[in-house]
């Protein structure tokens, strides 16, 4: 499954957004295009020094500005086999979090 693919199949889950320039989006992605612009509402945005945060109702964050993205296990859990056998390969930060089989 491909980057855009596990987005689309995110919709409607909670994930973290980390931004380039250091902040950090906990919320639900609502939708995202294929430039991978995100809509994600119920946010709790966090400072660079995460000693401030915000919460907004919704925000809209544009692709380019997107440094990582991070799913809980329980979404994970819902990915099918195969496509999640891909997703947590050597090429994948998701390494870490490979469930025992």
């Amino acid at each position: 499954m491909l980057p855009l693919g596990l987005l689309n199949a995110a919709q409607g889950h909670a994930m973290m957004v980390e931004l380039k320039n250091g902040e950090t989006l906990n919320g639900h992605l609502v939708m995202c295009d294929t430039w991978m612009n995100l809509t994600m509402k119920e946010v709790v945005q966090t400072s660079p020094e995460g000693d401030k945060f915000m919460r907004l109702p919704e925000i809209y964050v544009k692709g380019n500005n997107v440094r990582c993205f991070f799913f809980s296990l329980s979404f994970l859990s819902l990915v099918p086999s195969l496509q999640l056998d891909w997703i947590l390969g050597s090429h994948s930060l998701l390494q870490m979090f490979k469930p025992a089989r």
